[in-house]
């Protein structure tokens, strides 16, 4: 067990923070599944337009792992599947039926888990379509199943906005997740690592079993697994493989070994100053997100962001919330500009360095619009984006090797250990108004291609 205290970041302080109360569930009529979700991934179609299918049943396997299929979310007819160019899938629709019908799948009892190998379980997930729940780094892909991790990560703490709390997401399904923990441990030969806040008190995360217990505090990114990886157990080369899940969908993996039956819900915060319900929802898996925010009321005018807003993508009323995001994030677009605004008192602008007047008010909570605040400049190192960045990393060299396309110095400054997720508040934060985050992933993309 270790305790972690993390100086460098920054707490955004935005107007529409999540109440800690379940909304209704809204009614899906159709789900949407995007396999560009999921990196790493070639999808091979299974269906066809007008099939009908049932819950669970494969719509795509992986190219690569001819057993790594996707579970259907719902029951229904596959009413559109899209394909792009160089007939690239695109997303796969499925109007939902009125008779929720699911696929049989086989339930363990618990001294039947406590048997399984490594081997049975990987096939169990792989043939049931959960396997996609398991990401490794680097790179941030779908777990290769083949591979053997150093050890597993599980980070039930959030520091980004609106995300959710874990402790209140797990509280009504602690059995779940213990089982989820108990097959994880028999992936690895290492230590599968349960990352928590200092405050958290929930039993079934504070005394979780067969798991090693890590606690952390600080500003964002404190919550972020990478983070967690970093200073735990880090990535030194590419060789190294670390794994990692999702709390919830811990427990949907544990539920399927125990009920046998296929996960269909999560739960999601929606916040943001452009929503007027900001609360926790439980939806389907797929659901659209005009479906999501049906009973809540939209101001004009908004960006829909599929995350949280700093590392989260936009997205459209009738796309899907994003396969490994549990947040819908709302906010104006910002397209008013500031006359001689770099010189002006700036009593109700945002300042991350103290340079307007509110700074000195404290942290306050502010509606923040989409707007970058300035065009694109050189490269200048005030030191901005390193005073955000808990990692071991100098990030400004790393950019410029990126740019650069210097593979040896790109490997000597830890470009394995790097996400774009964990460099969302550089960008954030950047007085040269750099896309930080697509450089870093362009940078690991250019070293996956180069081997």
């Amino acid at each position: 067990m270790g305790d972690f205290c993390i100086k460098k970041g920054h707490d955004l302080k935005l107007i529409g923070k999540p109440e800690k109360s379940m909304g209704d569930a809204p009614v899906s009529e159709v789900l949407n599944i995007s396999p560009a979700d999921f990196k790493g991934i070639v999808p091979k179609l299974l269906v066809k337009e007008g099939d009908i299918v049932k819950t669970g049943t494969p719509l795509f396997r992986s190219k690569f792992y001819p057993d790594m299929v996707y579970g259907s979310p719902g029951s229904g007819t596959v009413s559109q599947i899209r394909i792009g160019e160089r007939r690239k899938l695109q997303d796969i629709s499925i109007q939902l039926s009125s008779a929720d019908e699911s696929l049989p799948l086989q339930a363990y009892t618990a001294a039947q888990i406590g048997k399984l190998s490594a081997g049975d379980i990987k096939s169990h997930m792989l043939k049931t379509g959960l396997w996609f729940m398991v990401r490794q780094r680097p790179f941030s892909k779908v777990a290769n199943p083949d591979s053997a991790p150093k050890s597993i990560f599980i980070s039930a703490m959030g520091t980004a906005p609106f995300s959710p709390d874990a402790e209140f997401v797990l509280e009504k399904n602690s059995g779940g997740f213990q089982t989820g923990l108990s097959i994880l441990k028999k992936l690895t030969s290492g230590s599968v690592n349960l990352v928590m806040g200092k405050g958290t008190k929930l039993p079934a995360l504070t005394n979780a079993k067969d798991v090693t217990i890590h606690r952390f505090s600080g500003p964002h990114p404190a919550g972020n697994v990478g983070i967690h990886i970093h200073h735990i157990d880090p990535i030194k080369n590419k060789d190294d493989i670390v794994w990692y899940v999702d709390p919830q969908d811990v427990a949907a993996i544990g539920d399927l070994f125990n009920t046998g039956n296929f996960p269909k819900y999560k739960v999601i915060t929606v916040g943001g100053s452009g929503v007027t319900n900001r609360h926790y929802l439980k939806i389907r898996r797929g659901a659209l997100v005009k479906d999501i925010l049906k009973s809540n009321q939209v101001a004009d005018d908004v960006r829909i962001i599929s995350g949280d807003v700093l590392s989260g993508v936009k997205t459209k009323p009738d796309r899907a919330i994003g396969y490994y995001h549990n947040m819908l994030s709302v906010i104006p677009e910002g397209r008013k500009r500031y006359f001689l605004g770099w010189i002006m008192p700036g009593l109700k602008r945002y300042s991350l360095s103290g340079s307007f007047l509110s700074g000195l008010m404290g942290k306050q909570e502010t509606e923040m619009t989409t707007a970058v605040n300035g065009s694109l400049r050189a490269i200048i190192p005030f030191g901005q984006v390193e005073s955000v960045l808990p990692m071991d990393i100098m990030p400004t060299f790393l950019l410029k090797s990126i740019l650069a396309r210097d593979i040896e110095e790109m490997e000597k400054l830890g470009i394995y250990e790097c996400d774009p997720e964990d460099f969302s508040l550089c960008a954030f934060s950047d007085v040269s108004k750099m896309e930080i985050t697509e450089i870093i992933r362009e940078g690991l993309e250019f070293m996956e291609a180069e081997g």
